[in-house]
């Protein structure tokens, strides 16, 4: 049985304790100070939680410590666990801190794995991208791989460095599709229909759309142009999106955006 640390218990720790308390595999305990009571009323007597780094008898009897903590306090957090033995496996998922931030503090004898997971995860049918330091073995990568599926899909990045482009991708994309779907909401009221009406309108079809593009040979150019026969409607619409590649232009700035945001953040971690 795996024994596993979460050190933080906000919206994603949460939504992975969630996940792995319904596996016998796994003894899942968490540290939280700012959350012991809430916690306690979600998962009642299911897992050992701690308020305080102190009331942990023996660090070194997990497997795994996984940190899903705000940045801003991740020094004084990771400070605690200097004393961990070289055979504990670290995980991040915290925004921004690299995985030499780890080795400064814990040293470099631990494998040590940085996760950017995006907000899907709480349903399960997120995005995990992982990198690794040197330390890591064939065997601990199937075992971490194992652990985020159960969140949805898995991608192993070659290097550290490609977390930036994850992150403007996969780790914000899921804000690109609700500001479209907001946008669509708030305009379709004007043609009149009532609010429930539209919401199930339109989240039905973003459902159905992405589940037929990911089950189709097709790509995502081919069914545009597939639904938007000349002289159409979906045309008409399509037509104001690409005129002068506008929307091509927002999106590429936009990335662009995210991208530089994220160097940013990391620059000093």
């Amino acid at each position: 049985m795996k024994k596993i640390l979460l050190v933080g218990c906000g919206h994603m720790g949460s939504a992975m304790a969630n996940s792995w308390l319904e596996k016998k595999s796994i003894s899942l305990s968490i540290l939280d100070p700012k959350k012991k009571i809430n916690i306690h009323k979600k998962f009642k007597k299911k897992t050992k939680i701690y308020k305080h780094f102190k009331d942990i008898k023996n660090i070194n009897n997990f497997h795994l410590i996984i940190f899903a903590v705000k940045p801003q306090i991740s020094y004084k957090v990771v400070s605690q666990f200097k004393s961990i033995n070289k055979n504990t496996i670290i995980i991040s998922i915290m925004a921004g801190k690299k995985i030499k931030f780890f080795e400064k503090i814990i040293g470099k004898s631990n494998r040590v794995y940085r996760i950017m997971p995006n907000m899907p995860v709480i349903v399960n049918k997120g995005m995990s991208s992982i990198v690794s330091n040197k330390k890591s073995s064939a065997s601990v990568k199937k075992n971490i791989e194992n652990l985020f599926n159960n969140f949805g899909k898995v991608l192993w990045l070659k290097k550290e460095s490609d977390i930036d482009k994850v992150t403007a991708i996969s780790g914000s994309g899921p804000g690109y599709f609700f500001l479209f779907i907001e946008h669509m909401l708030s305009e379709a009221l004007s043609l009149g229909f009532d609010k429930r009406i539209i919401k199930t309108l339109i989240y039905q079809t973003a459902l159905g759309s992405i589940i037929l593009l990911n089950k189709s040979n097709f790509t995502a150019k081919e069914l545009r142009k597939s639904i938007a026969i000349q002289g159409g409607t979906t045309e008409a619409a399509i037509n104001v999106f690409q005129k002068n590649k506008n929307l091509q232009k927002l999106i590429n700035r936009a990335l662009k955006a995210a991208y530089k945001k994220s160097l940013e953040l990391g620059k000093n971690a």
